[in-house]
């Protein structure tokens, strides 16, 4: 999966951390009809799982699924789905440093990089 993302946001509510990139936001939008390629990335620390939830406007990449970052930067997020096949996802787009900061943030926790508690002030 290969796609360039004019949107890219990171959150933190409560024990779930979330990346989206995807299309940005129209005035007009139904937040239930995203027209174009999208990836959402959650993982959740309630129940301890190195799996995280993935979800695409492909019903096949939908699902739990073990992930490696390959790359983070200001321009590109890469990393693999542990599953046979259609495992590489590289997501381009354009992040300021400050909202590139809070991405590799919230990133490193949803990769298993650092634990939700050593990561403050999100």
């Amino acid at each position: 999966m290969r796609f360039h993302a004019p949107k890219v946001s990171a959150s933190v509510s409560g024990d779930y951390y979330q990346l989206y990139l995807g299309p940005g936001d129209e005035a007009d939008a139904d937040p239930f009809d995203v027209r174009g390629p999208y990836l959402l990335v959650q993982r959740e620390f309630e129940i301890s799982t190195r799996r995280c939830y993935i979800e695409t406007e492909n019903a096949n990449d939908v699902g739990h699924f073990t992930l490696t970052l390959i790359g983070l930067n200001p321009t590109v997020l890469s990393f693999h789905i542990l599953r046979t096949g259609d495992n590489y996802v590289e997501i381009s787009f354009e992040l300021d440093a400050s909202e590139f900061e809070k991405v590799r943030r919230v990133a490193q926790v949803i990769f298993g990089l650092k634990e939700p508690e050593e990561v403050d002030g999100l």
